[in-house]
């Protein structure tokens, strides 16, 4: 055999054997570095190989599977930036309907409201440098710039999922109305508008409809939903079919009912055999119809910072500045508070934001400040001076109850308002402060609970999401991904929003 593969003269000393056994191992190796690796270097072998390369590029990221609210509102062309239409507020006053014998019945009018709708302009833009368009992607098969192109049209759409919720054109003007804004509007529309209400008015009245259901720190219930449907059939005159809201609302809900682990045994009688633990609820059985789950993660967005977490843009403004005697301070006996089951202790921080982004938070206390089941809290800061890009709003974020590590801790955002409402003080605050009565509480989740219906809900857009492409002036092809529109709630008292869901207590 050692005749056979050249290997019978081997140097004095040395052990055949040993040198054989050495000399295939060696021959064998293949190494654990990659082709490149092996470049300009003497290799064994290693250098030979075929680099293995999986046919299918692994999404990190979301996919267009999760853009379930996006992909769901129905979508409707129009032909202007500003879209108008008509709502009909009343068929007329009860005047009394008995009349005498030959009488003349009594005359009323309908009651109609004109309603403008603002469409934006969104997009983002990409490039793919020349020789890289030239290049062809193994695994998809496609050019670089075809699958940029992808990339970025699903980075839109996951934003404006995102924004169909978020956007708030009263903090940044080039947002469209979001949701939410929009049912806070309407719902002041059914108590004469917005105009000539403090922002605590606003709040009062918004927060004490019955279209705003307070799960004040629990998880999603039946008796949540059964509120929220009876809100929009018998104090609304609507219908409803479908609620969203983030996942973990109901991972939370089946959690809940599958706590003695219900079996499926796929109806089989008398028999365990094939059985499954667990519970999928896809909708919910309520007094006036069935309820289907939507679970978008991106639905009522609200990530968590650090105190530390640097600016989410370049072109953010800077961080606001803290008052030094009284950035954070307590408002005892405070009748409208809603920490009457939260009280604590809490840390409070805020961030500057524009069209672009937010900026770092400013810490407005390093130790944790105990609110008591009356209080309220007073924040005071102002936005930095000579700041590139100007302020526009201000996010308040605040920990969740009893914060065990400061420098760990998650600052999660409870709301927004505009440069404007700082100045003249928010929610029942002096000029230049802000009141935290927990109407919003930290590190909870809304749900929608509505029809989806063309009649109630839609999307304006000037065109479909759309791709232009620009001149090329460099060895690069550059181009947007552009959407023109705003999503609108034609009746925003026939949605009701479940607000502050929460987790399961420890």
């Amino acid at each position: 055999m050692l005749e056979q593969i050249g290997l019978n003269e081997v140097a004095p000393g040395i052990d055949r054997g040993e040198f054989l056994t050495a000399d295939i191992l060696k021959a064998m190796e293949a190494g654990l570095m990659t082709g490149m690796q092996y470049a300009n270097t003497l290799n064994n072998g290693g250098g030979l190989k075929v680099e293995s390369l999986d046919g299918v590029i692994k999404v990190l990221e979301y996919t267009e599977k999760q853009l379930v609210f996006w992909k769901n509102i129905g979508k409707k062309k129009i032909y202007n930036t500003v879209h108008q239409y008509n709502q009909l507020v009343k068929y007329g006053n009860n005047v009394g309907i008995a009349n005498l014998e030959g009488e003349t019945p009594q005359f009323t009018d309908s009651q109609y409201r004109r309603k403008p709708i603002i469409t934006k302009f969104l997009g983002v833009s990409g490039q793919v440098t020349h020789p890289a368009t030239l290049v062809r992607i193994a695994a998809e098969g496609d050019s670089m710039f075809e699958l940029e192109v992808r990339n970025k049209t699903l980075l839109l759409l996951q934003s404006l999922d995102v924004a169909l919720t978020n956007f708030d054109s009263s903090c940044i003007e080039e947002e469209f109305s979001g949701i939410w804004q929009q049912h806070v509007e309407g719902i002041l529309d059914v108590y004469g508008g917005m105009a000539g209400k403090t922002s605590e008015g606003i709040l009062d009245t918004y927060y004490a409809d019955p279209a705003v259901v307070n799960a004040d720190g629990s998880i999603l219930t039946d008796f949540l939903m059964q509120e929220a449907t009876n809100t929009i059939v018998n104090l609304r005159y609507g219908f409803a079919d479908k609620i969203i809201a983030n996942p973990i609302v109901f991972t939370d809900y089946v959690n809940d009912h599958t706590a003695n682990k219900v079996l499926n045994v796929n109806g089989v009688s008398g028999s365990m055999m094939n059985a499954r633990a667990g519970l999928q609820v896809t909708s919910v059985a309520t007094q006036f119809g069935d309820i289907d789950f939507m679970a978008d993660p991106f639905f009522d967005s609200k990530p968590a910072r650090l105190f530390n977490s640097p600016a989410t843009n370049d072109k953010a403004p800077a961080a606001p500045v803290k008052d030094v005697s009284a950035a954070v301070s307590i408002v005892a006996a405070d009748s409208k508070t809603k920490f009457t089951n939260h009280a604590g202790t809490y840390l409070y921080a805020v961030a500057a934001k524009n069209r672009y982004g937010e900026s770092a938070l400013t810490k407005l206390n390093d130790a944790a400040q105990a609110v008591t089941a009356t209080d309220s809290v007073d924040l005071k800061f102002t936005a930095a001076i000579n700041s590139t890009y100007p302020t526009q709003a201000f996010v308040i974020y605040r920990t969740e109850a009893n914060p065990a590590n400061p420098n760990t801790a998650n600052y999660y955002p409870i709301f927004q308002i505009p440069v404007a409402a700082l100045a003249s003080g928010y929610d029942g605050a002096a000029a230049g402060a802000v009141r935290d009565r927990n109407r919003s509480i930290a590190g909870t989740h809304s749900a929608l609970v509505f029809k989806m219906d063309d009649s109630l809900i839609q999307y304006l857009q000037l065109a479909d999401t759309m791709k232009m492409e620009y001149a090329i002036t460099s060895p690069s092809r550059r181009f947007s991904i552009l959407n023109y529109g705003t999503p609108v709630l034609y009746a925003p008292g026939k949605f009701v929003r479940i607000c502050n869901i929460g987790r399961p207590k420890a």
